[in-house]
């Protein structure tokens, strides 16, 4: 029997260890193949091996057809597509709607997000929700985006407060208490300073005859409403809130320079700094500042007191305009400071963490933003970008994906408005011409949307459904109007 010839035993022996062999190999190729697959790695159609990147794509509204380098591809958004490496024309589409468009450079072996695209109705459609005879005395919207609260023109201590999730509903009327406010004598006017994190508490300024005083209105219960400068009973130069609740307040004083600390259970104010020319505040501990105290002649300091140290940041030409600001992006903090004159903005990443115990350290700044005489600078409601800006004139940086951006917007800033602001985490908006323009945060997807009058900027529904704007009318009208940002069926 040939099982029991050893040469037929041993040719057996063979051909199986290489059959293992050969399986072994097998496994290992395409290990190697899944491995380099998992990277991004694949073959062209001229068989060279290429790297693929991963981009993620999706709309409001959605799903949309997607089309890359003018070729439709299968699925819609929101959805993933492997692409290899290299620059294409990316375009979104859906019926009704004005394209979105803009080049991508997909990095091989990279995740991508592309899930910020804004598809804007070809036709939109604006209501009247509600005529003034007179421009309002103040328009603002708290955090959550659900609450208007409007100035009525013609009553002072009254306000209209519209329901943004149910904008249709008639507003409800809220009026301060009589004795809040001081008598003026000749001419009076409000500021919307900011919101409590709340969404029931705006901080406002009333200004009558040649002063000022500070009032915390409460949306929910109006009469408990307060003069601030009352309770506080101190000279107040800037009134702003701590870590953004209503009940606990930093108080400035621009005579003197002194930043003191008070609240509504203990109005007794507690020093915080000296020698304050300006300062921006972020969380209940944090504080970014400029002050002379030991800078050179025709300077000034940029300070960052974080809880009980402080660190020099950078110092800064001598001005009137200090540009500052704080956040925290992925949990990390970011400052951008600035002088108008000096044209540039520097943006520090864990400017603390650079400098450690060296207090001699300078931090080194992630990123300069140039921009002549800016005047404005801001963060993201994502904080992913920071721009600044004077005018038509953009920088902008986008933390995440490291990219600067400078440009000059096309459409006019229309005065009194001082300057654009941010409409989301990914797009700026502002009024010329009379209408609302929007566009993305590199200048592109730029759309004019309804009317709008400069002197309060747009807002926009909790899920951005509609804008709303208050448009002037005729005479001395103005009218609050609701522009759809969906088509009706999509509404």
């Amino acid at each position: 029997m040939d099982y029991l010839d050893p040469r037929q035993r041993r040719r057996h022996t063979i051909l199986l260890y290489l059959g293992y062999v050969l399986i072994a190999i097998a496994i290992i190729i395409a290990t190697i193949v899944l491995l380099y697959q998992a990277n991004g790695f694949g073959f062209n159609r001229k068989g060279t091996v290429i790297q693929n990147g991963l981009v993620f794509i999706s709309s409001q509204p959605g799903p949309a057809l997607i089309y890359i380098d003018g070729q439709l591809q299968g699925p819609k958004t929101n959805t993933r597509i492997a692409l290899p490496e290299a620059t294409y024309n990316l375009k979104l589409q859906r019926s009704g709607y004005l394209d979105w468009q803009r080049k991508i450079t997909v990095e091989g072996g990279q995740v991508q997000h592309y899930d910020y695209p804004f598809l804007i109705p070809k036709t939109l459609t604006t209501a009247k929700l509600q005529t003034y005879e007179q421009a309002p005395t103040s328009f603002s919207q708290s955090p959550d985006k659900r609450w208007l609260v409007i100035g009525q023109p013609g009553n002072f201590t009254s306000f209209d407060v519209f329901d943004l999730k149910n904008p249709t509903k008639a507003p409800t009327v809220i009026s301060l208490p009589e004795t809040t406010l001081t008598t003026a004598r000749t001419s009076q006017s409000w500021q919307a300073l900011e919101w409590a994190d709340d969404s029931q508490h705006l901080l406002l300024q009333h200004f009558f005859d040649a002063s000022s005083e500070y009032v915390l209105l409460d949306r929910q219960t109006p009469d408990q409403s307060v003069n601030l400068s009352q309770i506080l009973n101190t000279k107040i130069s800037r009134l702003s809130l701590v870590d953004r609740k209503y009940d606990h307040y930093y108080i400035y004083d621009g005579q003197s320079l002194m930043l003191s600390q008070a609240t509504l259970k203990n109005p007794a104010a507690s020093a915080v700094l000296t020698g304050v020319i300006s300062y921006q505040s972020y969380g209940s501990d944090s504080l970014l500042y400029a002050t002379a105290v030991g800078a050179s002649a025709g300077k000034v300091r940029i300070e960052l007191k974080a809880g009980d140290k402080n660190y020099t940041i950078r110092s800064v030409a001598a001005n009137t305009n200090y540009l500052l600001d704080i956040t925290k992006y992925d949990n990390s903090f970011y400052v951008v400071v600035g002088a108008g004159s000096e044209n540039k903005i520097y943006l520090y990443h864990d400017p603390v963490g650079q400098i450690g115990s060296d207090v001699f350290k300078s931090p080194s700044p992630t990123q300069v933003l140039h921009v002549d005489q800016p005047n404005f600078v801001g963060f993201s409601s994502s904080a992913q970008y920071i721009v600044a800006e004077n005018g038509t004139q953009f920088g902008v940086y986008d933390i995440e994906n490291k990219r600067g951006y400078n440009y000059t917007a096309q459409q006019p800033v229309d005065t009194p408005q001082p300057h654009a602001t941010w409409m989301d985490g990914n797009r700026l908006t502002y009024v010329s011409g009379g209408r609302q323009v929007i566009f993305d945060y590199d200048y592109q997807n730029v759309h004019t949307l309804g009317k709008a009058g400069p002197s309060f900027k747009p807002v926009f529904a909790p899920d951005y459904k509609y804008s709303y704007t208050i448009t002037p009318g005729p005479a001395a009208q103005a009218t609050l109007s609701q522009t759809g940002l969906l088509i009706p069926s999509d509404l």
